[in-house]
């Protein structure tokens, strides 16, 4: 009754694989929104300017205390992510149906959310418009200088991150099914899991039959001879 992707490899070490990474990654966003976050409140630019233009410095630390918002949302967001996919992994190692459930409702909406970020990432990309921010009445702008080939590879990379998520997401979603249909088979024919993956009968498989009316001495064949 598993199901596999990639030909051979269970569904179920694919969510424990997929949720463990989820989980890491969300956890490493949420950190830096956090840390972030306190680099704003605490007004310490100087420790994530070091890359960046000094006639852009302006514009990049009002563009933060502008969208400190933005900050605290995505935060947020990712460390709920971050839970979430903790659900999945632990539900992937006990077999949890509701956790996994959870989990994989969870990659469709993220799915669809990251669908949306990457197309507004492929217009920024190739569009021309500088971002401007507006400090003291005067308006400070950045502009895009990415060559044809870093915009080339940018898409490819968001092209195939789509593939890999829409992947992902499906793979869950079969392993949920596959919990699913274990646990209608389970309630049919009255099964346990056992340690080793297998199941064993609650109750005979076959139903409880009564003496066969026949086999006593009155009523068997040839007593009244």
């Amino acid at each position: 009754m598993s199901r596999h992707f990639c030909c051979c490899i269970p569904v179920r070490l694919g969510v424990f694989i997929f949720s463990l990474i989820s989980f890491g990654l969300a956890g490493l966003m949420a950190i830096l929104g956090w840390v972030l976050l306190h680099v704003i409140e605490t007004n310490q630019f100087d420790k994530i300017e070091k890359d960046i233009k000094d006639e852009d410095k302006a514009a990049f630390e009002a563009s933060l205390r502008k969208y400190k918002w933005a900050v605290i949302v995505g935060s947020l967001i990712f460390t709920f992510v971050s839970l979430v996919a903790f659900f999945g992994f632990v539900g992937s190692i006990v077999r949890n149906r509701r956790m996994v459930k959870a989990y994989s409702f969870l990659t469709v909406i993220t799915f669809l959310l990251g669908s949306l970020a990457s197309g507004f990432l492929l217009y920024t990309v190739y569009s021309h418009k500088p971002f401007c921010v507006t400090i003291d009445s005067v308006e400070h702008c950045t502009n895009n200088h990415l060559n044809l080939g870093q915009k080339i590879g940018i898409t490819v990379g968001t092209i195939v991150q789509w593939f890999v998520q829409l992947y992902i997401v499906t793979i869950i979603r079969r392993y949920y099914q596959q919990l699913e249909e274990e646990r209608e088979y389970r309630n049919d024919f009255r099964l346990n899991p056992t340690a080793g993956g297998t199941y064993e009968a609650k109750e005979g498989l076959l139903a409880t039959q009564g003496a066969y009316p026949y086999s006593d001495a009155q009523n068997r064949f040839g007593s009244n001879a």
